[in-house]
């Protein structure tokens, strides 16, 4: 092998030593998704405890395709509605929305929430751009603005409606009781961490009058005003290749919410139904 031949073959490993990654953020947050489809509608019973627990109202949640920014994408939508006895005691009428590209890369959160004498409108954008992931956020709160802030994250980010879809792709089978993933969130115009803690298996009742093998997962919003985290909910999904939200527990700025599976259509699995 003669001289310059030799030096050239060394210049070319060298380059490709030092060359950086090419791996975008949105790239990085990209999820092979083996466990819904559109077409999933589940609808609930809503439970609402202030002080005691009453039942009264409904809840669905739906996934269905759309064009995003004139992308093939899903809308998943969360419909809650306080009726009766328990809507006299706490009006709630919200409507949680969030897009994400079809390997679950978050796009959009939509919020319009009338809860308590209160309605606020949310709107937050994701944009993509190298390795970063830039958020707008935008509120407004009984006709008033509030703020209108842009937010930068190094790594994955997520909004109260994608955490829920992203918790059902984790690896449950290879964690223990009180193993834990980590992510970025957005909490208003707030960055803070979501602790997704896998609390084990439980068997759940649904309103259908079947019993369900579920997993049960806690999710935390950690920052620096909450020691350990705050709770934000409590979700037990099914223990099968779904990963179907049976349960949803949720907190309120006053009290909290309790959403119990009644009917579901659209799954891409059999259930895990309990013997």
């Amino acid at each position: 092998m003669n001289k310059i031949f030799s030096i050239s073959i060394l210049a070319i490993f060298a380059c490709l030593l030092v060359k950086p990654s090419t791996v975008t953020a949105q790239q990085q947050c990209a999820i092979e998704n083996n466990f819904f489809q559109a077409g999933e509608n589940l609808t609930y019973d809503l439970y609402i405890k202030l002080g005691i627990t009453v039942k009264g109202g409904y809840a669905n949640l739906s996934t269905r395709s759309v064009q995003y920014d004139g992308k093939d994408a899903y809308k998943m939508t969360l419909v809650s509605e306080s009726q009766g006895l328990a809507r006299k005691a706490f009006e709630l009428n919200d409507t949680l929305a969030c897009f994400m590209t079809k390997d679950l890369i978050p796009l959009a959160y939509h919020k319009d929430a009338h809860e308590g004498g209160d309605h606020t409108i949310e709107r937050q954008k994701y944009s993509y751009s190298g390795n970063t992931v830039k958020i707008n956020s935008v509120r407004h709160k009984n006709g008033e603005f509030k703020f209108d802030e842009n937010l930068e994250f190094s790594s994955c980010a997520y909004d109260l409606m994608s955490i829920l879809f992203y918790a059902r792709t984790l690896d449950y089978e290879n964690m223990t009781k009180g193993a834990e993933r980590t992510v970025n969130f957005v909490s208003g115009k707030k960055k803070v961490s979501m602790r997704i803690v896998y609390d084990g298996k439980d068997q759940m009742k649904a309103n259908d009058g079947k019993k369900y093998n579920c997993m049960k997962l806690t999710l935390y919003i950690h920052d620096e005003a909450f020691d350990g985290g705050k709770e934000a909910m409590k979700v037990y999904i099914s223990d099968d290749a779904n990963r179907l939200p049976i349960r949803l527990d949720t907190k309120l700025k006053v009290g909290s919410t309790r959403a119990v599976l009644k009917s579901y259509k659209g799954n891409r699995h059999p259930l895990n139904v309990a013997r």
